[in-house]
């Protein structure tokens, strides 16, 4: 069979447009599809973690980017009892540790736009409705120009967040996994915004966090996520309690917000959740790779999408789309994430729903400079242990001297 195109990739967020880059960049045929038009937003706390930052840099858009947005060098941890420790981001790769705020509509936009630079085809308003493999090839079902039409190529790769219709209707996902739940909303005109990332664990439920993220000198992404409830109208409520915070309030004295509070759910169930169909690969939140501890899904949209393209490459030129090569792009997602994530899952369920506990972390982390290193680099996602996980191999990974 002769295929238009090598790769399908469904979703032009960061994980889709990742993957459409380093593929095109390689020499593959790719059409990228979104059921939206671009620029279009995207409900998310917009922040770019260190790692991200390397997946930029090594995307070619960090210098562009950064010089749009300020770059945040401080991280700040308030705990129930509203003491702050702050540590300077932790350094990534040899270069002085960076973050940045991008709201997503400016994000993906450009993610896009490298994608097509590379060479991939764009095409948007293209509802998936159904994707299957036969170990030969993959047929994507989509509604396109108010028609249903059937598209086929080698492989195809979901990357669609935490829509999760499509998992289902495509029988990847058995049932809807329990997700994570979040409530922001932009304001400006905001008193002594500092330019650090805040995360608070004071006005909000436990296990459970709010941030403040500042976008530039007055306006930030404030918003607050939990692992309880999981209903929408509860997010919102938590978001109301977290913003009626009465340390926020010389904050947002005088401030304005900009647009409506949104909801969204957040899937980080990687350690379990399905990455590969026939002749299918799941990238970022679509595969559940979003922070189980912070809610954070960037970065691991971009890692995993440089890492499908990477063994899509491989199976390319084999023409071995087997079910051992399927596993072997699992077996590369459970060696880079899965130690990360089951620590995470630890610390969140069994750490973070103590007030009294954080109360301790944050008072002796303003007695210990390593500590409070220790303390940022387990926020961002740069922390694990291996093996089975203990309150007392936990407590040791977070505080044993450096």
């Amino acid at each position: 069979m002769n295929f238009s195109h090598d790769v399908i990739v469904i979703g032009a967020g960061p994980g889709g447009s990742s993957v459409a880059h380093f593929l095109a960049q390689g020499g593959a045929r790719v059409l990228l599809l979104d059921k939206a038009k671009f620029p279009r937003g995207k409900t998310c706390g917009d922040g770019l973690t260190p790692r991200a930052v390397q997946m930029l840099d090594e995307m070619g858009l960090l210098g562009e980017l950064s010089a749009q947005r300020r770059s945040i060098r401080r991280f700040e941890v308030i705990a129930p009892n509203r003491r702050m420790t702050m540590s300077p981001i932790p350094d990534q790769v040899g270069r002085n540790g960076q973050a940045l705020v991008i709201p997503r509509m400016e994000l993906d936009a450009r993610l896009l736009q490298r994608a097509v630079e590379s060479g991939a085809e764009f095409r948007s308003n293209v509802h998936a409705l159904r994707v299957a493999g036969d170990g030969r090839h993959a047929t994507v079902h989509v509604e396109h120009g108010g028609h249903n039409e059937v598209w086929t190529a080698p492989l195809a790769v979901i990357a669609i967040g935490a829509n999760m219709r499509l998992l289902l209707d495509s029988g990847i996902l058995k049932r809807i996994p329990e997700t994570m739940i979040a409530a922001r909303a932009y304001f400006e005109n905001l008193c002594g915004l500092s330019d650090a990332w805040q995360l608070r664990f004071d006005g909000v439920p436990l296990p459970g966090y709010g941030w403040i993220f500042p976008i530039d000198a007055d306006t930030a992404n404030i918003g607050a996520g939990f692992f309880g409830n999981r209903r929408s109208r509860a997010s919102a409520d938590a978001f109301t309690r977290f913003i009626a915070n009465p340390a926020l309030q010389p904050l947002l004295a005088r401030a304005k917000q900009i647009g409506p509070t949104k909801s969204y759910p957040l899937r980080a169930d990687f350690t379990t959740a399905p990455t590969h169909a026939p002749n299918v690969l799941l990238v970022g939140e679509a595969a559940g790779l979003v922070n189980p501890l912070t809610g954070e899904g960037i970065d691991y949209a971009l890692e995993s999408g440089r890492i499908a393209a990477q063994h899509i490459t491989g199976m390319l030129a084999r023409n071995d789309f087997s079910t051992a090569a399927l596993n072997a792009y699992d077996a590369a997602l459970r060696a880079q994430f899965q130690s990360l994530f089951e620590f995470c899952i630890f610390v969140r369920d069994h750490m973070c729903d103590k007030a009294w506990l954080l109360n301790a972390l944050v008072a002796m982390a303003n007695q210990r400079a390593d500590l409070r290193a220790r303390l940022a680099t387990v926020v961002l996602g740069g922390q694990t242990i291996h093996g089975k996980f203990t309150m007392q191999r936990a407590l040791r990974a977070i505080f044993k001297p450096t």
